[in-house]
């Protein structure tokens, strides 16, 4: 029984009291991680108490308008000014964490990602004027999601986790975070991403992936199977995104789809989607020869060339391209589906030119910036756009494996889950994607390659936690001058 418990909470099970259907996904979820090795230590006691005041390193942002403003104005003449003294990143020892509350675990991380949307937060890419940029905002927070490593304490009521487990950041802020039952709507569903208490106030997580550890609520974590190594586990984040944005609409067989952009997220699509969509013709938009080169890898079927892609489009799907005065330009006909993994103004309006009459749009990249695009696509041809926020659980009929996907309506299951098995069976290769690491002091170089992925032909970069934790310094920030521009 003790596994069976333990085994739900890696997946940030469903909290009480939640639709009986969530139960069907719960029970297939215990199932898949019971499958897939994960280590259990048979007994009920606690073995440990979170040390309060246990000092750790990371890197975060220390966020204030005047920062913000200084830095962004610096930057304009050097990218240095993004690490400088008035800059938001800031690394070092930070104060002493008390647990706040008794289900907190602390982890000792072992690798974490890079991810673009920390790169970003890092270099400030965020327009003020979103949407987004309403909505409450801690004044630290700390950088690096795709991470793992290992259980070193754990609190007096924490139920599922135990010290030595091995584990992955798979959450934030949820109803299941905050002990609240019943949950709301969207995290009884397994949409945790789209919780209606994630704003509110309450205790947060302290520390990232990029640092030495984490304290975390024991919910925010997933168990890690031994059949995984410690990269693959920090990179089941990814991994999951990408499942999560492939069966927010998944091919049916024969159908031609297109995935725009080939970076981690989209070239972790595109094998998703030839795993579970084996028949369709994938098509991939990338922007650079070394990521076209791993699409090919990753299963893609054919590529645009980015110099005459609206005639690729034309040739590979049998459309017809009408040409207007003024530089107006539509496609006739076109792909089933688009996977938009980048966001930014001109892919979104290419997914939509590209996409046939009533076909599907998944838009997986999160650019935070106003876009000016040409919505008239949508209303003329009844193009469907689909937002594919982040993984949490995904429809699941049952059966004995992958090989019985349907992706009809049944019970659901955690797409950590779900990209773990994949893992396992050598499906998903998120490793092979790795094509740079450095040790965490190495911080500001790993950044930088990740930020300038053409000049150093960067697919994903990883820090490796394990031999340096606990001997970082401030001076983390200031590399030699050689790695500045």
């Amino acid at each position: 029984m003790v596994a069976c418990e333990r085994a739900s909470a890696g997946l940030c099970g469903r909290p009480p009291d939640a639709p009986t259907n969530v139960g069907t996904w719960w029970t297939t979820a215990l199932a898949f991680l019971r499958g897939l090795g994960a280590h259990v230590t048979l007994g009920g006691s606690m073995l440990g108490k979170v040390e309060a005041n246990h000092p750790m390193w990371s890197a975060y942002l220390k966020m204030s308008p005047v920062r913000v403003a200084a830095t962004r104005t610096l930057g304009t003449v050097s990218r240095r000014a993004y690490y400088g003294p008035l800059a938001p990143l800031r690394a070092g020892r930070i104060r002493k964490a008390t647990p706040p509350g008794r289900r907190w675990v602390r982890v000792r991380n072992s690798v974490a990602g890079i991810a673009g949307a920390d790169v970003a937060r890092v270099y400030l890419d965020e327009d003020g004027r979103i949407a987004l940029a309403a909505l409450p905002r801690q004044k630290r927070i700390y950088l690096g999601s795709e991470v793992a490593g290992e259980v070193v304490d754990v609190g007096p009521e924490v139920e599922f986790l135990r010290v030595g487990d091995r584990v992955a950041y798979q959450l934030d802020v949820c109803c299941a975070t905050r002990d609240i039952e019943p949950p709301c709507e969207q995290c009884a569903a397994g949409n945790y991403r789209l919780c209606a208490n994630r704003y509110m106030s309450g205790p947060r997580g302290v520390g990232g992936g990029w640092g030495d550890e984490m304290l975390l609520h024991e919910r925010q974590l997933f168990l890690v199977p031994d059949t995984l190594a410690d990269e693959q586990a920090a990179l089941l984040e990814p991994a999951a995104m990408a499942l999560h944005t492939a069966l927010h609409h998944l091919p049916q067989p024969g159908e031609q789809v297109l995935v725009i952009g080939a970076g981690t997220t989209g070239l972790l699509t595109i094998q998703a989607l030839r795993v579970l969509a084996p028949s369709a013709t994938i098509a991939v938009l990338a922007r650079y020869p070394f990521q076209a080169k791993m699409a090919w890898q990753m299963g893609a079927s054919a590529l645009l060339d980015p110099k005459k892609d609206t005639e690729d489009v034309v040739s590979a799907t049998g459309a017809q391209h009408l040409k207007g005065r003024g530089g107006a330009e539509m496609v006739m006909g076109g792909f089933d589906a688009v996977y938009d993994t980048v966001g930014s103004a001109e892919t979104l309006e290419r997914a939509l030119r590209w996409v046939r009459a009533g076909g599907v749009v998944v838009q997986a990249g999160m650019h935070q910036a106003r876009v000016r695009v040409d919505l008239t696509p949508i209303w003329q041809s009844g193009i469907r756009v689909i937002g594919a926020g982040g993984p949490g659980a995904e429809s699941w009929p049952g059966g004995e494996g992958l090989a019985d996907w349907s992706g009809s309506s049944g019970g659901r299951v955690s797409t950590f889950a779900l990209a773990a098995e994949l893992m396992r069976e050598g499906k998903l290769t998120p490793e092979l994607l790795v094509t740079h690491r450095f040790p965490l002091r190495e911080l500001r170089r790993a950044v930088a390659t990740a930020r300038n992925k053409a000049e150093h032909q960067a697919i994903k970069v990883l820090l490796d936690i394990r031999s340096v934790a606990g001997s970082v310094t401030h001076t983390t920030l200031a590399p030699r001058r050689s790695t500045l521009a």
